[in-house]
């Protein structure tokens, strides 16, 4: 979800921020309705350096209820059986992407990533192959978060964040460059370096994980001790079943995340994977890094279906990372470090979701399209916000009424230069205040939508052969965590 625009450029001038009004003519499918009275206000003595460019201050600002974009936000986020909440600064009140976010584990207390831009980092790899993506990250892709400090107030949204020389950078993925004499090219490195402090306010309680909706049951144990659940959730389209849960892995005394994936097939399992922290040995020391670890047995886990639900039972499903192989080809054999292992035993019940929508063509030339992926992420954010949806669809919702919809969808089409090299190209459509979303309605007590010949509507321009508008029948819904 990280849709990036020239945020390097526009913060690399003075920013003088000051709260002025502005109207938010929010559309739900029939009506208008006003917002209470609420503010968003952050202060700053943060600082913002770009290599070796001037440093530039940032001000505070505050926001109301009537504008569109909020100085500070407080949002639970659940994606895929994770939990986090991401705290929004946003420092100039007409450009949404200069607004820095900052993921943060609540159990573990510990920022997952930091970025600018529009939304939170997304770390999918079509993401980071865009351009001026400047983020840290506890994964591959970029430079971990160092040296910030976070004080969080949950009931009251109050958020107090020091940043001293925190480093935002590119993601580490090295690209083509064109063949110069020796064959190689130089990449150099750019940095945003933040210091200061950066304190938020809401002068409404937020929401909080609780207010996403909670279906799954769990009656897990890991290592024989047992464990919470931040939510569960289950995808038809791709038949995996995600949850997540924070426990003792077997490498020290913390807890660490574990993110678990099971893939199922004729009411079998077929895969299942640990997403969690592991120690390898380098140079003779032992180095931490987030590695995919498959289930020993799959016969340790049977899954058991029907009409509303899937349940998932583990009796002895044994996740392990042996640390006796080198990470890369041409490395050596790693020293002893403690070894990640985690079994699971005991049974987990997630909801089917509804989700079925038919879709008239994107191409003049394509077939309606059929579509069953629910909404897999969902987010609560400040006290009456809420979006979900998955890659494709996104729905905002404001104060339990629909605000907008947004349908993304992706075309290889042949490059027209060559005809052969194919380019990716993605087209936008959706219902908002301005193009009023009309035939939807939305129950928010299951967060079900039903569509009866709902028009989105194609934004920008586009060739002949795209449909301008796209109709949209049946039902989306988040199915709960």
């Amino acid at each position: 979800m990280l849709n990036m625009k020239s945020s390097i450029a526009l913060l690399a001038t003075s920013l003088l921020l000051s709260a002025c009004g502005g109207s938010d003519n929010e559309q739900n499918t029939n009506n208008t309705t006003h917002r209470a009275a609420f503010t968003t206000t952050f202060e700053s003595n943060l600082t913002f350096q770009k290599n070796s460019d001037s440093v530039i201050q940032i001000s505070g600002r505050s926001s109301n209820q009537d504008e569109d974009i909020n100085a500070y936000a407080v949002t639970h986020y659940f994606d895929k059986g994770t939990a986090s909440i991401v705290f929004s600064f946003n420092f100039d009140k007409n450009d949404i992407a200069n607004t820095l976010h900052v993921n943060y584990d609540p159990i573990l207390k510990k920022v997952l990533n930091i970025s600018i831009g529009e939304n939170y980092l997304n770390e999918k790899i079509q993401n980071l192959s865009k351009p001026n993506i400047f983020a840290c990250s506890e994964s591959f892709a970029f430079d971990s978060c160092k040296n910030i400090d976070i004080k969080f107030d949950e009931k009251t949204g109050y958020s107090e964040i020091n940043f001293v020389n925190t480093k935002l950078s590119p993601p580490n993925i090295t690209s083509l460059s064109p063949i110069n004499e020796d064959n190689r090219s130089t990449i150099e490195k750019s940095y945003i370096s933040l210091n200061g402090k950066l304190s938020g306010f809401l002068s409404t309680p937020p929401q909080t994980l609780q207010n996403i909706r909670k279906t799954s049951q769990l009656n897990i144990s890991a290592n024989q001790q047992a464990v919470p659940l931040m939510g569960a959730i289950y995808d038809p389209e791709t038949s995996a079943l995600f949850f997540s849960s924070h426990t003792d892995n077997g490498i020290d005394a913390d807890l660490k995340l574990g993110t678990f994936t099971t893939y199922l097939e004729d009411n079998l399992a077929i895969a299942s994977s640990l997403q969690t922290e592991v120690l390898y040995g380098f140079s003779g020391a032992c180095m931490s890094a987030l590695l995919t670890i498959p289930v020993k047995e799959l016969t340790s886990i049977e899954p058991t279906e029907n009409s509303n639900d899937i349940t998932l039972a583990f009796n002895q499903a044994v996740y392990s990372y042996e640390n006796n192989v080198p990470l890369f080809p041409n490395m050596p054999v790693p020293s002893e470090c403690a070894k990640t292992n985690l079994q699971l035993d005991g049974s987990l019940k997630v909801n089917k979701p509804f989700t079925q929508l038919q879709i008239t063509p994107i191409l003049k030339s394509e077939d309606t399209l059929h579509f069953v992926q629910p909404a897999l992420y969902f987010d609560a954010t400040n006290h009456n916000i809420q979006k979900f949806g998955n890659d494709t669809i996104d729905v905002s919702v404001i104060d339990n009424k629909i605000k907008q919809i947004n349908f993304k969808a992706t075309r290889n089409n042949p490059n027209p230069s060559t005809g052969l090299i194919f380019e990716e190209i993605q087209y936008n459509y959706e219902c908002n205040a301005t193009q009023s979303c009309q035939g939807v309605s939305y129950n928010p007590e299951n967060n079900k939508l039903i569509f009866k010949n709902t028009m989105l509507t194609l934004k920008g321009t586009a060739a002949d052969e795209v449909n301008k508008n796209i109709i949209l029948n049946g039902i989306f819904d988040f199915a709960g965590r």
